[in-house]
């Protein structure tokens, strides 16, 4: 997947405003990250670098204006994990391989599954159990077709044979306030996201979907824990379009890696119930790679396909 640009001479300073495109709306994840980052990188490149929201189709809105602009470093894309999905479940304007090369891997984050407090549960094998011994009426509420976490309980249910059924919403916010309503019976996101209905009692904590348990429930143990080979894990990086000289990505990759060392930065992401990742740009190429094949055997599995 990796494509090494063309090596030119360096150019004189370019002193307009680096843009960074985040594919989602305002107020995410995505959004939060994005701009912590190019806040700083405002610092180390020496140039104003904006965000500029482009929300649409699980991403691929953003992701497609940034294959089509000019690779002379000033649109830069910031992806999370749905980048990896869309491939395997729509038609996209743009060819995610040859449109892009890797500049930096940000940090990774795991999600957390969590049930109304009502359901007579309190782990995986009791909510495996509960969904067979009722067929279809244990129902998971995801942030839409094609979502993170549609792709993230369908591997689940891959891996357990448990008896799910899925209610899509506009988004995993109204999806979460249903299941602390009790209209669907279990949902997954963030630890951000989940933490203070956790802490307020209002939902349940059964599993962490990462590779350790999180340091904000110490307690709850990790799907692989449970006895379920399976990973949720949201993450962070940045591309830009092929063709951007070799110089400016390096100086780009250079300056993110900086930033991810510095305390405020690995706070923020703290924040965010997940942490720094910095890669070199080639185990980055190499992570998502990985990550693309891995979602899109689940789509093809499930049978997902974007609305």
């Amino acid at each position: 997947m990796l494509f090494y640009p063309f090596v030119g001479g360096l150019h004189a300073q370019d002193n307009r405003a680096i843009k960074l495109v985040v594919p989602f709306a305002p107020g995410g994840s995505n959004d939060i990250v994005g701009r912590a980052i190019a806040q700083q990188l405002s610092v180390k490149m020496k140039r104003s670098v904006i965000v500029e929201n482009k929300p649409g189709a699980g991403g691929s809105v953003g992701a497609e204006f940034v294959a089509r602009s000019e690779p002379d470093g000033n649109t830069l894309l910031l992806i999370s994990s749905s980048f990896a999905m869309n491939l395997s479940i729509m038609k996209l304007g743009y060819d995610p391989e040859k449109a892009f090369v890797p500049v930096a891997m940000l940090g990774i984050g795991p999600s957390i599954l969590v049930v109304n407090n009502q359901l007579p549960v309190n782990n995986m094998k009791e909510l495996i159990e509960y969904s067979k011994r009722n067929p279809k009426t244990t129902n998971f509420g995801t942030a839409g077709v094609g979502s993170f976490q549609h792709f993230a309980i369908e591997l689940f249910m891959m891996k357990t044979n448990a008896d799910i059924s899925l209610v899509h919403y506009k988004g995993g916010g109204p999806a979460l306030l249903d299941t602390v309503a009790g209209h669907v019976q279990m949902s997954l996101g963030s630890l951000i996201q989940m933490q203070n209905f956790i802490k307020s009692g209002q939902v349940r904590p059964i599993a962490i979907a990462g590779q350790q348990r999180a340091a904000l429930f110490p307690n709850v143990p990790t799907l692989k824990e449970s006895g379920i080979d399976a990973e949720a894990m949201n993450w962070w990086g940045i591309l830009a379009p092929t063709g951007i000289s070799a110089d400016l990505l390096d100086k780009l990759h250079s300056s993110l890696n900086q930033i991810l060392s510095e305390t405020e930065i690995k706070n923020r992401f703290i924040a965010e119930g997940a942490e720094v990742l910095p890669m070199t740009r080639k185990e980055f190429d190499h992570f998502l790679a990985d990550e693309t094949l891995k979602w899109s055997k689940v789509a093809k599995s499930a049978k997902i396909k974007a609305e």
